[in-house]
């Protein structure tokens, strides 16, 4: 690389950031020996450092280093008091790195027996720094570091990323790179590798979602007792059961399998002085009576047994059971959730939509229907979960009948 340094006590206009980190580290680490590990990301950091000096010297610019390192990634600072000189190093960099030095490193991986996929996350941003400590780079200081930083988080898996900083001035490589969104305030650039139209764009709505969404735990299927018994273990004050029968989980409290996760789950809560509320369809209600002729099924039948199983629960435990409550509502909730202490900032809500309809697949079991694990921090859908629910209860007509 170039041999002049940042020095201290200076400020550089129009350093080019480069931003490199691995998806998925932790587990290529945990899949190796430790020094098998160690040796390949040393490559990876050697490998991407030789571009990065390759092209400084080529276009014979005045800077450019390593600014930080720290095992599954790092970043480069490049400037010249030519700026299209740094510029070109960095996108040259950003796209010999994704284009050809992530799958030469990937076959070296593998003759050298690393397990694991090899992934980048490549990110580029240009501003301002000040360099106010000789040598240290923990003495830098500039907001356009912290946004380089938070963007490269933000990029997909095998892309390049760059600020509308950097694609204003970007010149011949702005083709090269599709606008995809918006991160803090500044509109991102994105080029994947695949070259097909729309790559990049579809690349950032799988990673990023939409504007405006949020970020929810999927689980394809009803998850299992076991999982289920998990949450219960986390709860402090309130569980809310809500569904249109409660077979599952009527049965997992009178089930003599063992080990009984969810039964002995139910029942730490209630001995901890928590409230579980259930919500089933009273079985005579039109609700049930329209689910049974949409689902071809004994929708009374399958609630009235569920209440028994949960009579039975109670009545097995008595004293320790009484902060079990059953509810009957007419109201068809259109969705079943499991929330624990839902009204609390840490409070969390497993749900899944009913899906009514046949198709030639036959009907489709609401077990089946993938489930939805959210917590405050997904805004308004937790809002609007919540609010279904409480309206169900507040709504429903709801009836004690346990």
């Amino acid at each position: 690389m170039p041999h002049e340094q940042f020095q201290p006590d200076r400020t550089y206009d129009h350093v080019y950031l480069l931003f490199i980190d691995t998806a998925g580290y932790s587990s290529i680490v945990l899949a190796n020996p430790r020094d098998r590990a160690a040796h390949a990301f040393d490559l990876l950091r050697d490998r991407i450092a030789a571009r990065v000096g390759q092209l400084a010297s080529g276009h014979r610019c005045a800077r450019a280093e390593l600014w930080s390192w720290r095992g599954d990634g790092g970043f480069f600072a490049v400037h010249d008091e030519s700026e299209s000189v740094a510029r070109d190093v960095v996108l040259e960099a950003a796209r010999a790195i994704l284009t050809l030095d992530l799958r030469h490193l990937r076959d070296e991986f593998a003759r050298a027996g690393v397990a694991g996929g090899l992934h980048l996350r490549i990110a580029v941003h240009k501003g301002t720094i000040r360099h106010a400590g000789p040598g240290g780079t923990g003495a830098i200081h500039s907001p356009d570091i912290n946004l380089a930083a938070h963007l490269e988080k933000a990029v997909p898996r095998d892309c390049v990323a760059v600020s509308e900083d950097v694609h204003r001035t970007a010149g011949g490589y702005a083709p090269l790179f599709e606008e995809v969104g918006e991160h803090e305030g500044k509109r991102v650039f994105l080029m994947a590798d695949d070259d097909r139209p729309g790559a990049a764009r579809r690349a950032w709505l799988a990673a990023r979602g939409l504007a405006g969404g949020s970020t929810v735990h999927t689980c394809p299927e009803r998850p299992s007792s076991t999982e289920k018994a998990r949450m219960l273990d986390a709860a402090a004050i309130e569980v809310l059961d809500m569904g249109t029968a409660l077979r599952a989980a009527s049965r997992r409290l009178v089930t003599t399998e063992r080990p009984a996760h969810y039964r002995d789950a139910v029942l730490g809560f209630l001995r901890r002085g928590g409230r579980y509320r259930c919500y089933l369809l009273d079985p005579v209600s039109e609700a049930a009576a329209t689910l049974a002729r949409q689902y071809q099924e004994d929708m009374s039948r399958k609630i009235k047994d569920s209440l028994e199983r949960l009579g039975r629960f109670k009545e097995r435990y008595r004293g320790e059971a009484d902060g079990l409550e059953v509810y009957q509502t007419g109201s068809f909730p259109g969705f079943s959730a499991l929330a624990i202490d839902m009204r609390e900032p840490d409070g969390l809500i497993l749900y899944s939509s009913y899906l009514l309809g046949t198709s030639r697949y036959g009907v489709m079991e609401r077990g089946d229907m993938p489930h939805y694990l959210i917590s405050p921090a997904a805004g308004r859908v937790y809002r609007r979960i919540s609010a279904l629910a409480e309206a169900r209860v507040a709504e429903g007509g709801a009836q004690r009948v346990l």
